[in-house]
């Protein structure tokens, strides 16, 4: 699932089609966002995708202010993704991984993927229990600027119903080299490209072994 422009998504097809990521195939991509170049490259690699989103799928009214509907609308989304994903008559992913995904989701979908077995993870551009939310790139330069840190971080992490707060996967700290921010958010997205790899990998050995360990009256086949 990718929003933007999609490169953590290319590090996945990449990794795939090199044989680096194994026991693994792209069925499918989500976008919630109509112009996202993430289509582009699930298109060029022969990967189905859709569209679906808030606003454009009926769930929330454009300049919607009012909380209670603002959150009612985002359920009913959230919920409405969550039965996409499961549908009977698709095939069903034993992961699914936020790649620059900017929607925040409720228990309204995280629940009924945790009850299908459907793990869920993220990239977030700083390490455990800092910076958690939008803009931690900008936000951990500022602390780096006023010597507060001399490191930075991004981790891959399960996903929860709070922002970025999920178990950890894989951390890998980035030390500050002086540059500036733009430089800095370059050399993050190069170390993201290959965590998101690590951290899909580990999570794919740990269903595998999983299946392997399961009963034959409960095992799950690809």
């Amino acid at each position: 699932m990718a929003s933007g422009f999609g490169s953590n998504f290319q590090a996945l097809i990449d990794a795939i089609s090199a044989g680096q990521l194994r026991n693994s195939r792209i069925i499918s991509l989500i976008t919630n966002r109509k112009n996202a170049h993430a289509t582009v490259r699930a298109d060029e690699a022969g990967i189905p995708w859709e569209y679906f989103n808030l606003i454009s799928n009926g769930f929330l009214p454009k300049g919607e202010k009012d909380e209670q509907n603002v959150a009612e609308g985002r359920q009913r989304y959230d919920a409405a993704l969550a039965a996409k994903i499961l549908a009977a008559d698709k095939e069903r992913p034993e992961l699914v991984i936020l790649a620059g995904w900017m929607h925040v989701f409720s228990v309204a979908f995280l629940e009924p993927l945790e009850r299908a077995g459907v793990r869920i993870i993220n990239l977030h551009p700083a390490l455990p229990g800092e910076f958690d939310g939008t803009m931690a790139i900008e936000r951990a330069f500022e602390a780096l600027k006023a010597g507060r840190l001399t490191r930075t971080g991004i981790m891959a992490h399960y996903v929860i119903d709070e922002v970025d707060k999920g178990t950890p996967i894989l951390v890998k700290e980035i030390e500050w080299k002086g540059e500036g921010l733009e430089e800095l958010k370059e050399r993050i997205h190069v170390e993201e490209h290959q965590l998101i790899v690590k951290a899909a990998a580990k999570v794919v050995q740990e269903i595998v072994e999983g299946r392997g360990n399961a009963r034959p009256e409960t095992s799950q086949h690809p």
